[in-house]
Formats: structure tokens, C-alpha cells, sequence
């Protein structure tokens, strides 16, 4: 993972006024910048024109950035606006659809990583003897959650499941969630939640055993986080996260960390969506309703209205450790590294 100095950052914002200006362009020698970074440069200047509808610069930024970099994100971001009539497409909902989200849990990327995270948490976890209930807070078609309940089950850490309570902003995602719970799980107590955390974290149930929080828990910003925790924290025994490490909550819009971190966090996973077998048109709408559709509020809206935030694993460490009373840390597993994306999982119980 590369991190800007200082210094680095000075020039970038320096070199970001002249692109304004008109004196430095796409095609400029740019020898100040690290070789390492040319293509995190473009990526950043061509989020800085499309933040200000300059659409056709932006493309410009990105199509040149393409010929700089080993992956395909600049090429991404040129064949998105060509796509839209140089328009920053957000759709109102992400995942409307489930097929996209199932295809994302397919990729093999995705499932190696689970699966290291499946290991970590049934090793981690001590075995509870009653019916357990469950809370997985974005739950999406609620394939990890089974996957989860059942390596629990086959490595003797649960005897029955109890109550799941699915959150979800997504009505499609939950009724496919339960469908799926309910096959594997027949007479399973179903609680469907439809919204986000922040909307049901108060109204939460005393007794939850386990809260899933896997690539859901960033939708929010630190102070938000950190409320909905002291919020389920005494209705909790035990938190399993599973996130990108990423530096994506607290740098603000327009700022060369932001993006930097977007551009390492976003381009290696896009790169495995692509590499993944399937009709094209499922690929397609998978990468630009759910990848790009958090990219663009990254580069597009300042911090508090977008949608994502994501964190470093020592920023949530940290909000975890001062938010979730009576717990302790358990320990952490790393479930990906690739070129600068890196995700993790973590464990925390009282």
C-alpha cells in the first residue's frame, strides 16, 4: 500500500491548480511524481474534473492514466463516462437487483476470502450451547450468514440456531436472504429489518449472540460508527467484522488521499469482478452498481453525504476498543492483500 508524504501532497494539490489552470495536462511528463504513483495521479485528477462536470477532461485523465498503470481502473472510470453520455451515473439503490451481488459473491477472490474468514471465526469463536441468535447487519442474499452458521454447527461451536435478525437496506436482498435461511435452516425464527443499522440498532433485541458486520458496517462515517456500537454494544456477545483496510473515512473530497486510497482499495477488486467468468452484461452491472456506484460518491461528494467510509484496521481497532464496553479483542486475520487492497477480519466479545 503507498501512502503520500507530506511533501507529496503539497505537489499534488500544486500540480491539480496548474491542470486547472491549463498547464499541466493528461499528457505532461509529470516527472516530480513518483513513477509508482503516475496512475493514482491521473485517477485523482480525473475525479477532480468530473467532481467539477468537466466530463470530457476527466475522460481525458483517465484514458491517459490507463497507459500508465498495470490494472484496468483508468480504463474503467474513461469506458464509465462513455457509457453515460459523460455522465457520473448513481443509481438510487445499490444491489436493487440481487443478481449483481450474487455474482460479486462468486468471484473467486471473494470466495477465497470468505472462506479465510469462515476459518478465522469458527476458530475464534467459543461454543455456545443454547439456541443461538444471530444479527447480520447487511446482509445481502445472506450467503455468508449461512455459510457461517453451518461451519459453526460442523466445527462443534453451535448446536442449534435460534432467531436470525437480517438488516438490510435492500426489501430484494432480504426476501432472498430468508429464502436462503430458510432452506438451510428449516423452522428458523426470521426477523427481516429493511434499512440500515443507524434506522434498528435501538431497537435491537437483548440476547444477540452474534452481530455479522461484513462489508456493511463502512456505509457511515466515525461518529456514526461509533454511536451504533455504544448503541448494540450490551446487547452483543460477540462482533465479527470483516472490512477493506482502507484510508477512505476521514480524508476529504478532493484530497490526493482520498484519492489514493480509493485507487488502491477499488482497482484490484475491479480487476478480479472482470477476471471472473460470466455473461458480460452481469459483470458489467456489477461493477457499475455496486463498485463504481461507491466510487464516484468518493470522488463526487464531500465527506457526511457520501456513502462509503471505509478504515484503516488500526482506526477500527480503535473504534471498536472505545465504543464497545465490557468487550475485548479477540484477535485478527488478514483475507486479502492484493497489490494495496487489503481486507481483514476481526473478532470482539465480552
Amino acid at each position: 500500500m503507498y501512502n503520500l508524504a507530506a511533501d507529496e501532497q503539497v505537489l499534488w494539490k500544486k500540480l491539480a491548480g496548474e491542470a486547472f489552470d491549463g498547464k499541466v495536462t493528461p499528457r505532461s511528463s509529470l516527472s516530480d511524481i513518483r513513477s509508482a504513483l503516475r496512475a493514482h495521479f491521473h485517477f485523482y485528477m480525473g475525479g477532480l474534473f468530473a467532481g467539477r462536470g468537466d466530463q470530457e477532461k476527466a475522460g481525458d485523465w483517465f484514458k491517459e492514466g490507463a497507459l500508465e498503470e498495470d490494472g484496468i481502473f483508468n480504463a474503467i472510470m474513461a469506458s464509465y463516462l462513455d457509457r453515460h453520455d459523460g455522465r457520473f451515473y448513481m443509481p438510487e439503490k445499490i444491489f436493487a437487483d440481487p443478481r449483481d451481488y450474487e455474482h460479486f459473491t462468486t468471484v473467486p477472490t471473494i470466495v477465497g476470502m470468505r472462506e479465510k474468514f469462515l476459518r478465522f471465526a469458527s476458530a475464534s469463536l467459543p461454543v455456545l450451547d443454547r439456541p443461538m441468535t444471530v444479527l447480520d447487519v447487511g446482509c445481502g442474499d445472506g450467503s455468508l450468514l449461512v455459510l457461517l452458521l453451518n461451519r459453526l454447527i460442523a466445527a462443534g461451536r453451535a448446536e442449534k440456531i435460534g432467531r436470525a435478525i437480517l438488516v438490510d437496506s435492500s426489501a430484494a436482498m432480504l426476501d432472498v436472504a430468508e429464502g436462503k435461511l430458510n432452506r438451510a435452516f428449516p423452522g428458523l425464527a426470521i426477523d427481516k429489518r429493511h434499512g440500515r443499522i443507524q434506522e434498528h440498532a435501538a431497537g435491537l433485541p437483548e440476547g444477540i449472540d452474534i452481530a455479522l458486520l461484513s462489508l456493511a458496517y463502512h456505509h457511515m462515517p466515525w461518529d456514526d460508527k461509533a454511536t451504533h456500537l455504544r448503541t448494540m454494544a450490551p446487547k452483543v456477545g460477540h462482533f465479527l467484522l470483516m472490512e477493506m483496510d482502507g484510508d477512505n473515512d476521514t480524508p476529504q473530497h478532493g484530497s490526493p488521499e482520498l484519492a489514493v486510497s480509493v485507487y488502491q482499495s477499488y482497482g484490484p477488486l475491479i480487476d478480479s469482478i472482470f477476471a471472473h467468468d460470466a455473461p458480460v452484461v452481469i459483470t458489467q452491472s456489477c461493477v457499475d452498481n455496486f463498485v463504481m456506484a461507491e466510487v464516484i460518491s468518493f470522488l463526487t461528494q464531500p465527506r457526511g453525504e457520501r456513502n462509503d467510509y471505509h478504515m484503516l484496521r488500526g482506526q477500527w481497532a480503535r473504534v471498536f476498543a472505545e465504543n464497545l464496553e465490557g468487550h475485548h479483542f479477540r484477535g485478527e486475520t488478514t483475507v486479502l492483500t492484493s497489490d494495496g487492497c487489503e481486507f481483514f477480519g476481526c473478532h470482539w466479545s465480552r
